[in-house]
């Protein structure tokens, strides 16, 4: 399961400037000239703590967090050797090639601001900050975080958040085995176009705990890179919140596990699971307390999947189990809201090692299928918050019409791009219970256009993948922030 959570605020602060940059559709990290910048971003965990505190990620251990941000220098790849020049009497700015970013904690409550411009030709000659013919345009502010305050009224304990000087002894901490309270992730840039891409988990973990108080993230040049006397500017530049398009950054949380149930292909000398599913009313609800699962006067371990989601898992001990035998498996301490429920029975049956273990001569072919699916209709405008279970028809070819439950199957969505695919989710598992394969779709983090889905599996040893079986439009509803 993949979700998305989206950047609050980003702002941009340059040394020695007032400026504030909080509604720019562009972050730009500057060195050289005297001069350097640092972006500040923030964003809200509550969305994830709810999903971990309602079972949807049950098991934290396979839960990763990543930071997104997209390179506003990756769009167009002929243009990473160009510079801008504001004015000639000001040289010129070069894209930064070959550079580390890195990420550190804020220590303080900031506003992200509403200045868009920062006038940038004006207050980089020579490293002297001027004003524009001495009054401010209507799109430059002051309010808001800035190199010398976190917002109106306060001010940073070290200008820019923390000094050079300070960031310099973090960073050789950080470098060795003492480590850093302060710097938490570097990432190498080789070409300079690469976007952010960043496991911060730990990060996510310790916000949701409380060991930590979310007050976001700073990104910089490294120490010595933002004081290196460089004649010309270098920078980088990073897609906002505010760009109002596909490349809006964003946290993506994996819950990296997948329904996959063996209850009606339970083979003997391999781990089988074996699923409760809690269905209340319409939906899946979780149970007061963890359920008990017995086969045969044996109780194994019952964890949690996700939300009202339970499961056993069984090896199939030749010792214990015969093959071409019904077994049943007994659910019992079903409590739900207080209420002690009626005990659950199922039944599964125990198929031969060869069913699952195959070796000999020849390899062995899987059966050829074409998939179709259901939940979203072709072309569906579908209204973004809406939760989507998405099933897969897999029909066996040159029959009449048999549907077959799949192991090894994928789903992807994207957009395109022109004739580019742009990846929302990359391939991901689809879950297998006994009757379905099946996969959700939370689009709370779609952004509205239309959306593509492509399913992939395996046949003949070779990964077979179905184009655009899908498309859908997330609406553009009044009053979205997307608007």
């Amino acid at each position: 399961m993949v979700t998305r959570t989206y950047i609050d605020k980003i702002c941009t602060i340059v040394k020695d400037s007032e400026l504030n940059s909080g509604i720019n559709p562009v972050a730009e990290l500057h060195y050289g000239n005297g001069i350097y910048s640092r972006m500040l971003l923030k964003f809200n965990v509550d969305g994830i703590k709810d999903k971990i505190e309602d079972k949807t990620f049950a098991n934290t251990e396979k839960l990763r967090h990543y930071l997104h941000m997209t390179n506003a220098g990756s769009i167009d790849f002929t243009e990473l050797h160009c510079g801008k020049a504001s004015d000639v009497s000001y040289g010129m700015v070069k894209r930064a090639t070959s550079f580390d970013l890195i990420f550190f904690l804020v220590p303080m409550e900031w506003d992200g601001g509403k200045g868009f411009d920062m006038v940038r030709d004006k207050f980089t000659v020579n490293g002297t900050y001027i004003k524009f013919h001495n009054k401010l345009p209507n799109l430059v502010s002051t309010d808001g975080c800035n190199w010398f305050k976190p917002r109106n009224g306060y001010q940073w304990k070290e200008e820019g958040v923390y000094s050079n000087e300070t960031l310099s002894r973090e960073y050789e901490k950080f470098g060795s085995d003492e480590g850093s309270d302060i710097i938490l992730y570097r990432q190498h840039f080789d070409i300079g176009n690469e976007n952010i891409h960043i496991d911060i988990t730990d990060l996510v973990n310790k916000y949701i705990s409380g060991e930590l108080k979310n007050y976001g993230i700073g990104v910089a040049f490294s120490p010595m890179t933002e004081i290196s006397d460089e004649e010309y500017e270098r920078y980088c530049s990073f897609f906002t919140h505010k760009t109002n398009s596909f490349f809006e950054p964003y946290v993506e949380s994996v819950y990296c596990d997948f329904i996959s149930d063996d209850r009606g292909c339970f083979a003997l000398n391999k781990n089988n699971r074996l699923y409760l599913y809690c269905n209340v009313g319409s939906s899946t609800k979780n149970l007061d307390e963890l359920p008990i699962c017995t086969i045969d006067g044996k109780q194994y371990e019952v964890k949690q999947f996700g939300k009202g989601i339970y499961y056993a898992e069984v090896f199939g001990d030749k010792n214990v189990f015969n093959q071409r035998t019904m077994y049943y498996d007994l659910w019992t301490n079903l409590k739900y809201d207080g209420i002690e429920l009626d005990d659950v029975e199922m039944e599964f049956v125990v198929h031969s090692a060869k069913s699952f273990f195959n070796f000999g001569n020849t390899l062995d072919e899987n059966v050829h299928f074409t998939s179709s699916v259901y939940g979203i209709k072709q072309d569906e405008h579908i209204n973004r918050g809406d939760i989507r279970k998405v099933g897969i028809y897999a029909r066996q070819n040159y029959t009449k019409n048999t549907v077959m439950v799949v192991d090894d199957m994928y789903y992807r969505l994207y957009v395109m791009d022109g004739n580019r695919e742009l990846d929302i989710i990359s391939w991901e598992n689809v879950n297998k219970t006994v009757k379905e394969n099946f996969f959700t779709i939370d689009t709370s983090m779609l952004i509205p256009q239309r959306y593509y889905i492509d399913i992939k599996y395996k046949y003949n040893m070779e990964d077979i993948t179905e184009k655009k079986v899908l498309s859908f439009i997330i609406s553009n509803e009044l009053g979205n922030k997307y608007n």
